[in-house]
C-alpha cells in the first residue's frame, strides 16, 4: 500500500524514462487487482488523472500499461464516474476501435468498456457519442476474436439494459451483425475452413455464444 503514492508520482514524472513509467504502471495494475482497498488508495492519490496521462504517451507499451491500470480500477465509483463523462468515454471508444494501430491498447480499452457498460449512465453516454455506430462496427468487424468478444459483451450489456440502449444497438445494426455472425459460424464449419488453431476455435465458440444471447435477448425484449 505504501508503494502506491511513489509509483503514481513516477508515472507523472516528466524526467522518468519510458521503462520506469512502464514498470511503475505494471505494478499499479497488479496492485489495483488486489482488491477494493488498493483501488481506493490509488484513487485517493489522484491515480486516475496520472494514469490517464500515461494513456497518451508516445510509447505504445506505456500507453497500453496505463490503459490496463485504469481498467483494473473498475468498478470503483470514481472510475465509473470518470468513464461516464462523454469526453473521456469518446477517447476510450476511439482507443478501443483503433485495433490496427495499437492492438494491445485497443484490447485493453475494449475490455474496460465491456466491464463497465452494464452501468446505465455509462451505457447512455456511450450510445450518445457520434462515433458510437462507426466505432462499434469497426470493433465487431475487425477480425480479431479477442476484440470482437469484448465488443459483443458491450452490445449484450446494451441489449440487457433495454430502452434507449437496446434501441441504439438495433439502430446501429449491431443486432443485425450478430444475427449474420451466428448464421455464418454457428456450426463451426467456417472455423474449420479457416484452419483456426484449437484456441481460436474455442474463442470463436465463445463469441458465437455471446452473439446468440444478444439475438435472443433482442427478440425477448
Amino acid at each position: 500500500m505504501g508503494s502506491i503514492k511513489p509509483l503514481i508520482q513516477l508515472v507523472g514524472d516528466n524526467n522518468a524514462t519510458d521503462l520506469q513509467q512502464f514498470e511503475a504502471l505494471l505494478a499499479i495494475t497488479n496492485l489495483a487487482s488486489a482488491g477494493d482497498e488498493t483501488k481506493e488508495r490509488i484513487v485517493a492519490e489522484r491515480g486516475i488523472s496520472s494514469l490517464s496521462y500515461a494513456m497518451f504517451s508516445d510509447h505504445e507499451m506505456v500507453q497500453r500499461a496505463g490503459t490496463e491500470a485504469l481498467c483494473n480500477l473498475v468498478p470503483h465509483p470514481a472510475m465509473m464516474k470518470y468513464l461516464a463523462d462523454p469526453e473521456h468515454l469518446r477517447l476510450w471508444l476511439a482507443f478501443a476501435s483503433d485495433v490496427e494501430a495499437n492492438f494491445e491498447c485497443a484490447r485493453a480499452a475494449a475490455g474496460c468498456l465491456a466491464m463497465s457498460t452494464y452501468d446505465p449512465e455509462i451505457a447512455k453516454a456511450l450510445i450518445d457519442l457520434k462515433s458510437f455506430k462507426e466505432s462499434m462496427t469497426t470493433m465487431l468487424e475487425c477480425g480479431n476474436l479477442e476484440v470482437m468478444h469484448r465488443a459483443l459483451v458491450i452490445v449484450l450489456n446494451l441489449v440487457e439494459l433495454g430502452g434507449k440502449c437496446r434501441e441504439a444497438a438495433i439502430s446501429a445494426e449491431l443486432i443485425t451483425f450478430c444475427d449474420a455472425y451466428v448464421a455464418s459460424y454457428h456450426d463451426g464449419k467456417k472455423a474449420n475452413e479457416l484452419k483456426f488453431s484449437a484456441a481460436d476455435q474455442q474463442q470463436m465458440e465463445v463469441t458465437v455464444d455471446v452473439a446468440k444471447e444478444i439475438v435472443r435477448q433482442a427478440k425477448v425484449s
